[in-house]
């Protein structure tokens, strides 16, 4: 493709974490369509620079979905290589990083389609604030618990639930980019994030993990 994505694309096992993000700023959303723009125009050094943005972005979403580093590093080449290729179709009416994610969205379907799985869990199911105190050996195995037990439960949710639900939980997304990613208006995000909760808490009740409120 032109894009030494090998030199580019690397990820630290260590310092980078699944929510770990290389996004630009406030003003990234000017600067990335600046760049399209110009990979799109053949300078490859542009289009560099966006794998450097949102390359763990990309790497994040990935393997939120397959759960397994070189999977989800296998996909995110996969993905700015397809996105290379369809800079043309790139017009700016959605920000570079929602476009790029749709594109991720999308091909993590194509990866499961091809494996013929349904589903995939995902790991780091509960993230809370990091407590000041240690927590004891009791404390440690209930969180390992009510992580797998979450960690089931979204695995059983429909494709397009967990897709929701990962896209706003662990994305952070707003409603207006997961309608942009999943392309859907915004009616149909918040049916399906409700869907998906309701669905997460009716499991985890039958599992005995919560209580019903």
């Amino acid at each position: 493709m032109g894009v030494s994505l090998g030199a580019v694309l690397r990820y630290d096992s260590v310092a980078v974490e699944v929510n770990a993000s290389d996004q630009a700023g406030p003003s990234g959303t000017a600067e990335d369509r600046l760049l399209a723009a110009q990979a799109r125009s053949g300078d490859v050094s542009a289009f560099e620079e966006l794998v450097r943005r949102y390359r763990n972005d990309v790497f994040a979403l990935s393997y939120h979905f397959v759960r397994n580093r070189e999977e989800a590093w296998d996909i995110s080449q996969e993905v700015f290589i397809k996105a290379y290729r369809s800079l043309k179709w790139f017009r700016g009416d959605a920000s570079f990083k929602t476009w790029l994610m749709r594109i991720t969205a999308n091909h993590c379907k194509d990866h499961f389609k091809k494996r013929r799985l349904d589903t995939m869990p995902f790991e780091d199911a509960v993230k809370t604030e990091a407590s000041a105190a240690t927590p004891t050996p009791t404390e440690r195995l209930e969180a390992a618990e009510l992580g797998a037990a979450i960690e089931k439960a979204v695995d059983m949710l429909p494709a397009k639930h967990r897709t929701a639900f990962i896209l706003r939980e662990y994305e952070g997304l707003s409603y207006q980019d997961m309608a942009k990613v999943m392309r859907c208006n915004l009616g149909t995000v918040m049916s399906r994030l409700h869907h998906a909760r309701k669905k997460l808490q009716n499991t985890l009740i039958g599992m005995g993990v919560v209580e019903e409120s």
